[in-house]
């Protein structure tokens, strides 16, 4: 498990995503690690879309503070 998703950057967070979801196609995978990989990717997934959300927010800012806009 990495650590608390809301500490990576937003690139590294996504390629770990990526990771977690290439292991979880693995019909090898057994139970409790695709569970515990389960877990990890859903708060990557939300670390991921918080991000997003405030990236959003200052650029709704950043253009409303634009006097040619």
């Amino acid at each position: 498990m990495t650590k608390d998703p809301g500490t990576l950057s937003f690139s590294k967070a996504l390629h770990r995503l990526e990771e977690i979801i290439n292991k979880l196609e693995d019909p090898n995978l057994d139970l409790e690690e695709g569970l515990k990989l389960l877990e990890e990717g859903v708060r990557l997934h939300k670390s991921c879309k918080d991000k997003l959300t405030q990236a959003n927010v200052k650029i709704t800012k950043i253009l409303k503070e634009d006097p040619d806009n």
